[in-house]
């Protein structure tokens, strides 16, 4: 049983893994393109655009995907009435989104552009609906057209973002329309692959959509807690200092993204798992275990990572970009404990709790919130940074805490958690001064130390399957 839990788990990983990789490999391939030819307001302002979307989407749609995912593997009703739910949701929170934008343009109040604003709602709907088609085929197993979808929306991204920014120099005006056709192709695709254009039109049984918000509901103060530790830093930083220096701040993340690919392959995999082999007493340890692994994996990664800033940077960051080294030590250890504490989100929904998943980020993202108005106006950019990082910290210790006491009694090495946290954070003071690298690698070893079993267990299983 043991066995075939872990095959599935890591068969699945594999398979985001290859999606993840792939994408992420363009991208880069793709940031110094970003950095050469668009100004720090223009990729700041898109940025804004974007960050705008990843709040109204779980808001206008009552995060209506995580009950099409919990409804899809629980088998609670026929598939095509749930994601049937969820699509309704999309098109009831896009009309909304519609008339209050073009309110406020006939209005005249409207803060961006008009192009930006064809451009939010353009991407509201995109991302809106493959949300949902993504996590109703991800319920029904169809892993490998995730894994199309994925590659299939980079490599569209990458090619129009080449000819639409080099070949027909379209400015900001190409960079959101590669974007917005990358997208397309992902939806398209997955409505066929998932075949959900058979949906339309299905009857939806009383009370399903009335039993799938009464879970997913829960979850929008949830989302919107998890935004305001994502991305109202951004915000902040604009408000602040300018949308000059959001851009900068917003490129500065682009090396983090490297370890929440990594925490993405898994966490993508762990969601379909957790739900399937939820033990609250964890009887077995197969819980305390996968979280061990996983964390000191995502640990290891960060020191790593960490180590190789300003090499990275001279790579990716172009121009006036390329001061943006000094936001990444700090943001790593943030993206290491949200990963951490997305982690724990799935043991808290697959038990149902989702109140508490939310109540937990709503702690968490009023302390960053605070925090970062305060620091950025102390020390600029860099105190948003350090925001990220308290606010992200104090969500993952008060999960962990409501967790192990209500939740699931996982066995884990607290200890070793908070001992590879606290090395992490001086590793990240360390990187934030210039030719302090070789500083960082006794570091590095420590963590290394601290986590020597995790990383002998994953050894072995790559041994293992190399043998083969």
């Amino acid at each position: 049983m043991a066995k075939k839990r872990n095959k599935e788990l890591a068969v699945n990983a594999g398979l985001f893994a290859i999606s993840s990789f792939g994408s992420k490999a363009i991208s880069f391939l793709l940031l110094p393109l970003y950095t050469a030819v668009l100004s720090t307001g223009d990729y700041g302002t898109v940025d804004l655009m974007n960050s705008t979307v990843s709040l109204l989407v779980p808001l206008l749609t009552l995060n209506i995907q995580d009950a099409v995912l919990r409804f899809g593997l629980g088998k609670d009703a026929d598939p095509e009435e749930i994601v049937s739910v969820g699509l309704r949701m999309v098109v009831a929170g896009g009309t909304v989104l519609l008339l209050v934008v073009a309110a406020l343009h006939f209005l005249g109040i409207l803060p961006v552009d008009g192009i930006y604003c064809v451009f939010l709602v353009g991407m509201f709907y995109l991302s809106a609906l493959s949300n949902v088609v993504t996590m109703y085929v991800k319920s029904q197993d169809h892993v490998r057209s995730l894994v199309v979808s994925g590659l299939g929306n980079t490599l569209i991204m990458s090619v129009s973002a080449v000819l639409l920014l080099v070949v027909f120099k379209m400015g900001v005006l190409g960079y959101m329309l590669s974007m917005a056709l990358g997208y397309l192709f992902s939806v398209l695709y997955l409505f066929w692959a998932g075949k959900v254009w058979q949906c339309f039109g299905v009857e939806i049984r009383s009370g399903l959509m009335r039993s799938m918000i009464a879970l997913s509901a829960p979850l929008v103060a949830n989302s919107i807690a998890w935004w305001i530790n994502d991305v109202s830093d951004r915000y902040v930083v604009t408000l602040i200092c300018g949308a000059a220096a959001n851009g900068l701040y917003a490129v500065a993340y682009k090396i983090p993204s490297i370890l929440s690919t990594l925490q993405s392959i898994f966490y993508n995999a762990w969601a379909i798992s957790a739900v399937k082999e939820f033990d609250q007493q964890d009887s077995d340890g197969f819980l305390g275990k996968t979280y061990e692994l996983y964390s000191g994996a995502i640990a290891i990664a960060c020191s790593i990572i960490m180590l190789l800033d300003i090499p990275l940077a001279r790579i990716l960051y172009s121009n006036d970009f390329f001061d943006a080294w000094r936001y990444v030590p700090l943001l790593l250890v943030g993206v290491m404990l949200n990963g951490l504490s997305l982690f724990e989100g799935c043991l808290f929904t697959a038990a149902r709790k989702t109140k508490a998943v939310s109540w937990t980020t709503v702690v968490g993202a009023a302390v960053g919130i605070a925090t970062c108005i305060g620091l950025t106006l102390l020390i600029g950019p860099l105190g948003a940074a350090v925001a990220t990082v308290v606010g992200y910290l104090v969500t993952w210790s008060t999960r962990t805490v409501v967790m192990t006491h209500y939740i699931a009694r996982i066995k884990v090495s607290w200890r070793d958690e908070i001992a590879t946290f606290l090395v992490l954070i001086l590793q990240a003071l360390l990187a934030m001064q210039w030719g302090m690298q070789l500083f960082q690698v006794p570091a590095l070893a420590v963590v290394v130390f601290l986590r020597r079993r995790q990383l002998k267990s994953i050894w072995g299983f790559v041994r293992k399957k190399v043998a083969r």
